[in-house]
């Protein structure tokens, strides 16, 4: 990515590819905010990767407003957002619960709506790149996931509006939908051998995606040459949202 006095905020920063995108971030020079939920966690971020860290919720607007903003005053320009706050829920809809369906879609959904809302303000005078996450499982029908991929969609959805409104103030939005990535958060799903065995099998190539997959995608989207592409969800996710695996032969 564009290195030197590049500056960005990225949502989420304890996330496996908050991680990986801010050892990117960082190799190339760039200035970084990384958000957390909580004190403690924010100052073993700043020390791991030696960059700024404020407190922020993703039910709480104010509070990203005010990451943005600091960020703006500190480092004098935001050339690029990320949200990597998410969460996962698999469930079927009728075991669901009122407070998952809204966890779900606030975590989800509604911190990108409060990043995008918070980022244009800032990036307004000199453009800038928001990059969101959505999920392969807003792109194909897989059981037992509706409320995440509801919000998911919500992601793509909100990324091509978003990307119509401030086109012409020089703000690209994108999102990376990516398949199933190893991280604490997904553990349950491939930390025995038969479950990673049928999650490999469910991606054409024959592996679960490492934080890095993603965060490479982020990064490339955040980078200023690339700068005549707004309005995608760039799908990371090693076929599995297009390509149907045949046994091999």
């Amino acid at each position: 990515m564009t290195s030197g006095s590049q500056s960005y905020v990225v949502l989420g920063g304890t996330s496996c590819v908050a991680k990986a995108l801010a050892e990117r971030i960082r190799a190339a020079g760039g200035n970084l905010l990384l958000t957390t939920r909580d004190a403690s966690s924010a100052a073993e971020l700043a020390e791991q990767f030696s960059c700024e860290t404020a407190v922020a919720s993703a039910d709480n607007s104010a509070s990203i407003d005010g990451a943005v903003q600091w960020a703006l005053e500190r480092f004098g320009r935001i050339d690029g957002v990320v949200n990597c706050i998410g969460s996962v829920l698999l469930k079927p809809a009728h075991l669901t619960t009122d407070q998952e369906w809204h966890d779900t879609l606030s975590t989800n959904l509604t911190s990108s709506f409060f990043l995008i809302r918070a980022a244009v303000k800032a990036m307004r005078q000199g453009g800038g790149s928001i990059v969101l996450i959505s999920s392969a499982a807003a792109q194909i029908g897989l059981a037992n996931h509706e409320a995440i991929a509801a919000a998911k969609a919500g992601i793509m959805g909100l990324t091509l509006s978003a990307a119509a409104t401030y086109a012409g103030r020089g703000i690209r939005v994108n999102s990376v939908a990516p398949g199933l990535v190893k991280s604490e958060m997904t553990r349950k799903l491939w930390d025995t051998e038969s479950a990673a065995a049928a999650s490999k099998q469910m991606h054409a190539l024959g592996r679960l995606g490492e934080p890095d997959d993603i965060a490479k995608a982020i990064a490339w989207l955040l980078d200023s040459e690339n700068n005549w592409i707004t309005g995608q969800t760039i799908s990371v996710d090693g076929g599995l949202s297009a390509v149907v695996p045949r046994t091999r032969v």
